[in-house]
């Protein structure tokens, strides 16, 4: 396997690694555009990927999903965990602007504004004021402690906007005007989104060195899996992301692709709207849970090498908080008197809402289908382009669909987000009070075990009630051409390495 340790192995045997070079610019076949460049309003990964190496977030994640430096240099909390303090670094904006604490509260504040409608308006839920101090220096104070504040501040589409720039009327879904470390150019849908290097970015590297080193990237779109790994086998771009998985093999094969990559922090469900008959009865949803063989997904419609079963919720298994769930193994015997106590002896016939952007939301249909057909279980697929699914999923517009989230970094994203009945996350109108109790604990626990005891008794009861079909945790694959250096990759699968990437000879 060609999954690149190179860095690893130079360091072990002694060899000198080649110094970074300034220059150039990294052609990247992205899999869809992003959907809306407000990146507070938005949801979608594709935005995300877009937008992060041109804002920059309070708080980042490396590669591990350690909480590092970002705007804020260092920072630190008061004993009770309800005063954290933030001290800016020296940055501009890219049209020259200081960033100020005063954009930082402005833009926490109209992330929890109501009117703004960002999907993640309840990650600041406990922000009850936001004291600037100076301009380099902001204080979040809290009405409770909340322990996943470090990981939202850090998540990509919860950036740091200027208040200027928004003040002055522009819309931020046209006008990108952040302090990272490329600059916006132009975008133009399913052409390209151009980046170029902003020469007043505030990072450097070890040897002192301003980053970034690339001149600017160019994404470019390629909806067709196929497409986008002829693009790279061709070098017509530099690197891909989404690797397809039925071409994985095939293309670490070649010497002139580099594949990396592998199990990131994600999860692919079967939504079941709750609010729609039949699944506002939980013994349809559980029915429906033993009768898919997750297995099967894995090896036909991911070719073996495009994910690994999800053994238990939203949670990976060998997360600290990961559970084992009860759906591992296909029991049709029990899936069909579970649709019988539920008035369905027969079965029933639904939509299974699905979109055809991405092949590892599309692909798995088809086994889940032939699978439901053994309990009499008839799910017709829908398949719509992501920019049209997208808005009809977020708003509940549908009966069952496939889809997932990445990025998830504390067990809160994984569990309140999805689950809790009052989050905007929570897209198949699933409620239930002990669940909540337990989910709003868990956010004010600081002791690692002791969230663990709470999170493990709130998965239980969200496997007993399986508002989800838990899939598979997708493995997410990029690949580049050699000369592609320094490229690091991400376990949330973010490209913030983008800043340190550079190309060789």
């Amino acid at each position: 396997m060609k999954r690149t340790l190179i860095l690893v192995l130079a360091l072990t045997l002694g060899v000198a690694l080649a110094q970074p070079q300034a220059g150039g610019v990294l052609r990247v076949g992205m899999q869809t555009d992003p959907v809306g460049l407000d990146p507070h309003k938005s949801n979608a990964t594709a935005t995300r990927n877009m937008l992060e190496n041109t804002y920059d977030t309070l708080v980042r994640f490396n590669a591990g999903l350690e909480i590092v430096p970002g705007l804020a240099e260092s920072w630190e909390a008061s004993d009770d965990l309800l005063r954290w303090t933030f001290h800016l670094r020296e940055a501009t904006w890219h049209d020259g602007a200081p960033v100020t604490a005063q954009d930082v509260k402005f833009s926490i504040e109209r992330i929890k504004d109501p009117e703004t409608g960002s999907p993640r308006a309840g990650n600041f839920a406990a922000v009850a004021d936001i004291e600037v101090v100076d301009d380099r220096t902001v204080v979040l104070v809290l009405s409770e402690p909340f322990t996943p504040l470090l990981a939202y501040l850090a998540a990509g589409l919860n950036p740091i906007v200027p208040e200027h720039v928004f003040t002055s009327g522009a819309d931020l879904q046209t006008t990108i005007v952040g302090s990272g470390p490329f600059r916006f150019v132009e975008y133009v849908p399913q052409t390209r989104f151009v980046l170029e290097r902003y020469e007043g970015y505030w990072g450097r590297d070890e040897a002192g060195n301003q980053l970034p080193y690339l001149d600017g990237i160019l994404y470019t779109f390629y909806p067709d899996p196929t497409a986008r790994s002829t693009a790279i086998l061709t070098g017509d771009v530099d690197f891909i992301e989404y690797a397809p998985a039925i071409d994985v093999l095939m293309l670490e094969a070649d010497t002139n692709v580099v594949v990396t990559g592998g199990p990131a922090v994600n999860y692919r469900s079967l939504f079941l709207n709750a609010a729609v008959e039949p699944f506002d009865d939980a013994r349809v949803r559980q029915a429906l849970a033993y009768a898919i063989d997750k297995q099967q997904i894995i090896d036909l419609a991911l070719f073996g090498t495009g994910g690994v079963v999800a053994r238990g919720t939203t949670i990976p298994a060998g997360n600290f908080y990961a559970v084992e769930g009860p759906y591992n193994s296909r029991d049709l015997e029990k899936a069909r008197a579970l649709l019988a106590e539920a008035g369905l002896p027969n079965g029933f016939e639904f939509d299974m809402y699905v979109t055809s952007t991405y092949d590892f939301l599309r692909d798995p249909a088809e086994v889940i289908q032939a699978n439901l057909a053994d309990i009499g279980v008839r799910a017709n697929i829908v398949l719509e382009d992501w920019s049209i699914f997208l808005p009809n999923f977020l708003g509940k517009e549908y009966t069952a669909a496939i889809s997932g989230t990445s990025a998830q970094t504390d067990p809160d994203t994984f569990l309140h987000t999805p689950f809790h009945s009052a989050s905007s996350g929570n897209y198949t109108n699933f409620a239930d009070p002990r669940i909540d109790a337990l989910l709003e604990a868990g956010r004010r626990e600081p002791d690692p075990e002791a969230r663990r005891a709470i999170y493990t008794e709130a998965q239980e009861l969200i496997l007993e009630a399986a508002p989800h079909v838990f899939l598979f945790h997708s493995a997410q694959y990029s690949a580049n051409r050699p000369n592609v250096e320094g490229y690091e990759h991400f376990l949330n699968t973010s490209f913030l390495s983008f800043e340190r990437t550079w190309l060789g000879n």
